[in-house]
């Protein structure tokens, strides 16, 4: 599957179950040992202020647990959730769901929460308006990491507690040319050798050949590792972002006086 295709899936399974958790407060979810039946709570207490409770959490979509049934479950230890049909319907019905299945369900609600977003792409030249030649070195570097862009992010919410990070970064230069990086090293004008020059990345770069307008796509690769309900995984999703780089031809006139 490509870079495109497996963030979109990601970022698509996200979406389709964060009706887990509220968007506001950090929620906690509570089962009852004899009925087994979990609730959500989003931990409101209920003075306004932007800290209380606004609504009651909806509950998920049905569609969001493949593997429920509606009758009595085939093992003691599966979970009974109430969920909702579509979108659109405000009746809920009773599901039983594997306990893993909720639990990874769970944790990518968890990762939705964390609102994790593509990294800030560093590349020569500094501004995408300047253009670069060919033969000259191009620095590849994360720009200004923090913890959403680059991680490690946290979060402990309904049971799960996940933290996630970015593993490496993966270059597509736009002519054929694929990279795999750490953070990279920044470039900095101070780095110009005392002919002018500016000499190759030690950490990740690379140098066109030729000339023409290429999209940089810079892919983070997260990795998120949780744990809650005895139960414990990893979660793989990739988050892109582009830039535009115009790489030009340097032309030597030579005249003779």
């Amino acid at each position: 599957m490509s870079f495109i295709g497996r963030a979109a899936v990601a970022l698509i399974l996200a979406i389709a179950i964060s009706g887990f958790l509220p968007s506001t407060a950090q929620a906690d979810v509570s089962c009852d040992e004899n009925t087994r039946i979990c609730t959500i709570d989003d931990g409101g207490d209920g003075s306004g202020g932007g800290g209380g409770k606004s609504k009651s959490p909806e509950p998920p979509l049905c569609s969001a647990f493949s593997r429920g049934v509606p009758d009595n479950p085939p093992a003691d230890d599966w979970v009974y959730v109430e969920c909702r049909l579509s979108a659109n319907d405000a009746d809920t019905i009773g599901l039983w769901v594997p306990p893993r299945a909720s639990a990874e369900q769970l944790a990518w609600a968890a990762i939705a929460r964390l609102q994790l977003k593509p990294v800030e792409i560093g590349l020569t030249p500094l501004d995408p308006d300047v253009m670069t030649a060919v033969g000259i070195p191009v620095w590849l570097w994360v720009d200004n990491p923090s913890r959403t862009s680059w991680g490690p992010a946290s979060i402990t919410a309904g049971g799960i507690s996940l933290t996630a990070r970015v593993s490496s970064v993966s270059w597509v230069m736009g002519d054929g040319t694929w990279l795999r990086c750490g953070k990279g090293t920044e470039w900095r004008p101070s780095m110009v050798d005392r002919n002018g020059l500016v000499g190759e990345s030690p950490t990740c770069g690379h140098v066109y050949d030729q000339q023409g307008r290429y999209t940089v796509r810079a892919v983070a690769h997260w990795v998120a590792d949780w744990q809650g309900y005895g139960e414990s995984g990893t979660i793989r999703l990739d988050l892109y972002s582009t830039r535009v780089l115009r790489v030009g031809e340097i032309q030597v006139i030579v005249t003779r006086r």
